[in-house]
């Protein structure tokens, strides 16, 4: 019975390792897919719907494996994990840091290029041939891998994660060069350490340790839900209103995130505006100042690159900074930039009173 018991102990280990860890992965996929779908029909942006799309996939793949594994593999499980899995998650999330990245771009190119790259893998693991008498022990590695196959596979998963952690590591230098949004240059940071163990696991299947893989996975997927958490944190927890009552000195409270804004500010003074948006708004990090200035009805437009008659706007803005506020204001993205000025020129300034170059945030 002792013997036994030593034979069977890695049989059991290799059993949780390959059946286990990929619902753990499945898991914290479909976790992280329903946080990007409920972020998108808050603020919809088609990085979120790539990022989401990915993560859908990636949980279909390790539900698969593992529903293989446990149960008994088919051919179309064989083909639904080998669709999903091995390429594609990592080219929805190389599109999706590319929409961040070239939002004009890729509008443009994207969806078309998407769908032939998608139409063009999907064909070639359908056409491929699958040895029945592997498919019972080996599952989706039955599958005959020619050469194009291969060739496509490294050429999508290489450029794809170079891709992902190019674009996340020069998110995260812009981040720290700024001095602003910590909390998504840390997110950044776990996403792409996140991407570079998940590569690493599937590296450890083509040194014959395939038992290996999901634990990887499972830890790679995690890191990188751990930093789409971790952006969506604002870099202040609480904001601080004042009344900015003309003829009053200003009273000020803690409000949180969740509280009504509205009633809480009521500018009449350019110099009161300007104070308020340096010292409240500028602060924040990207995300929550397109929540603050959506409540105060100025919507986020995602266009990468200020018109003529907006730039001309923001500049104007911006000469009536301080040192310190431009270097706020210029820390923020495009879009939350033009939130900021429409917020000051149309919402905080909206009595009318002619804004002052000489005025100074402290």
């Amino acid at each position: 019975m002792g013997l036994a018991q030593r034979v069977d102990r890695p049989i059991a280990a290799s059993l949780i390792s390959v059946i286990v860890f990929p619902i753990i992965s499945t898991f914290i996929s479909a976790l992280c897919a329903i946080v990007l779908v409920r972020d998108q029909l808050l603020r919809p942006r088609p990085d979120k719907v790539v990022w989401a799309i990915a993560f859908i996939m990636f949980a279909l793949a390790a539900g698969t494996d593992a529903f293989g594994r446990s149960v008994g593999w088919t051919e179309n499980l064989a083909r639904l994990y080998y669709a999903t899995g091995p390429a594609l998650v990592v080219m929805f999330l190389a599109i999706g840091e590319l929409y961040l990245l070239f939002p004009k771009f890729m509008g443009r190119f994207a969806p078309g290029a998407t769908i032939l790259l998608s139409a063009v893998w999907v064909t070639t693991v359908l056409g491929a041939s699958i040895d029945n008498a592997r498919l019972e022990d080996d599952g989706w590695e039955a599958i005959d891998r020619g050469t194009s196959m291969v060739a496509l596979t490294i050429a999508i998963n290489s450029i794809g994660t170079l891709i992902i952690v190019g674009g996340l590591g020069w998110s995260i230098w812009r981040f720290w060069k700024s001095g602003t949004q910590r909390h998504r240059m840390i997110g950044c940071a776990l996403i792409a350490v996140g991407t570079i163990v998940v590569g690493l696991g599937g590296t450890l299947t083509r040194l014959g340790h395939y038992e290996y893989l999901y634990i990887g996975m499972s830890a790679g997927v995690a890191l990188i839900f751990a930093g789409v958490l971790w952006t969506r944190r604002p870099d202040s927890q609480s904001v601080r209103v004042a009344s900015f009552r003309q003829g009053h000195s200003p009273a000020s409270r803690q409000i949180s995130r969740n509280d009504s804004l509205p009633a809480l500010l009521s500018p009449t003074e350019d110099s009161n505006a300007l104070g308020f948006v340096g010292q409240h708004v500028l602060i924040l990090d990207d995300g929550a100042i397109d929540r603050f200035c959506t409540e105060w009805s100025v919507p986020r437009d995602d266009r990468a690159a200020f018109d003529r008659t907006e730039a001309r706007r923001a500049w104007q803005f911006r000469r009536s900074l301080s040192d310190e506020a431009r270097m706020r204001f210029d820390g923020h993205s495009v879009p939350a930039r033009r939130q900021i000025v429409v917020l000051f020129d149309e919402v905080l300034n909206s009595a009318g009173v002619e804004r002052r170059d000489t005025s100074v945030i402290g």
